[in-house]
């Protein structure tokens, strides 16, 4: 009955938060008469029409990310995991900066294509260092961490030595959605949907990893294929979501301990509820920037810290793994 009751509400948070992030902006507030006369009659504005695309990236943005943060945590056994822990977030980002400096043209095609390919090699790379180190959870979480402050070093000096020619990309490398195309939601939802199919076959075998390596092996479970198969899962998400809006802090993190609390630890359940809490804190971070920064794009990453350092606090006063 109480998850029952914490559904709803969820629900009816995230259909609320949807409607407000449609009716304010810079420009101009909408009233929800006439923002539900628009869509029911198709005449939709260009204001709607950009606030409509900005909410739905919103929306696979925290919903991505809730999905990437919680699989990690579950595959490296530790809550402090995030989606760009093992570097793939820093991977996908140098990819693009590289793409944007040296690349004559690019499509939302090739920026997506690049994030995963750069992401990718980054994790493989990561789980190399990892392995020659053990392999186990923490040496995987330090050769990630490793990685990611050496690839994020190189994307600063590159930005730095490119500013004149990359000025606009400033606002991405910390994370926004103020300039997502239509496009680049397909490219989202597809990976989302095809990541989403990969971890429900594998979730008996993710939710055991939490148990323990000598308690998942007695039921039968390769370890070490199914952390990696987790893993990957985690970062192609990740990868996506950074070309998608560039890095963004907090959520990936937050979101599966909310589901923890409200929810328990049973990974197929908890998996749909942080998609569903990263999705409305994504909402409530981009509706906050639009109404502080007016006119001026914020990145989410300025609001997302604000807040999120203090709720990670209490979480971690309330709960534990």
């Amino acid at each position: 009955m109480r998850k029952t009751i914490y559904s709803i509400i969820l629900i009816i948070i995230f259909l609320l938060l949807f409607i407000i992030s449609l009716s304010i902006g810079a420009v101009r507030a909408i009233t929800l008469s006439t923002l539900i006369h628009a869509l029911e009659t198709g005449r939709v504005t260009g204001v709607i029409r950009y606030r409509l695309v900005r909410s739905l990236a919103s929306i696979i943005l925290g919903a991505g990310l809730g999905l990437s943060g919680l699989t990690m945590q579950y595959a490296l056994r530790n809550p402090l995991s995030d989606p760009y822990l093992l570097g793939v977030s820093a991977g996908a980002s140098l990819g693009i900066l590289l793409a944007v400096i040296y690349g004559s043209s690019y499509s939302p095609a090739l920026i997506y294509g690049v994030a995963l390919f750069s992401g990718i090699v980054t994790f493989l790379a990561v789980v190399a260092i990892g392995a020659g180190a053990g392999g186990s959870p923490s040496a995987l979480i330090v050769s990630g961490v490793s990685v990611s402050y050496a690839l994020s070093g190189v994307s600063i000096m590159l930005f730095i030595k490119n500013i004149n020619k990359i000025n606009m990309t400033f606002i991405w490398l910390f994370g926004t959605i103020a300039y997502v195309i239509p496009i680049y939601l397909i490219y989202s939802s597809l990976i989302l949907f095809i990541i989403i199919i990969i971890l429900i076959f594998n979730s008996s075998r993710i939710y055991s990893l939490i148990l323990g390596d000598d308690v998942s092996e007695s039921m039968g479970v390769d370890v070490k294929k199914t952390r990696y198969i987790a893993l990957l899962s985690s970062g192609a998400v990740a990868s996506a979501m950074v070309a998608l809006a560039g890095p963004v802090g907090f959520i990936g993190l937050a979101a599966p301990w909310i589901a923890r609390l409200m929810y328990g630890s049973k990974y197929t359940t908890v998996l749909a509820s942080s998609m569903v809490i990263g999705a409305i804190l994504a909402q409530i971070s981009d509706i906050m920037v639009r109404i502080i920064g007016g006119a001026q794009e914020i990145p989410l990453t300025a609001f997302t810290a604000l807040f999120g350092g203090p709720l990670l606090f209490y979480l971690t006063r309330k709960t534990g793994w």
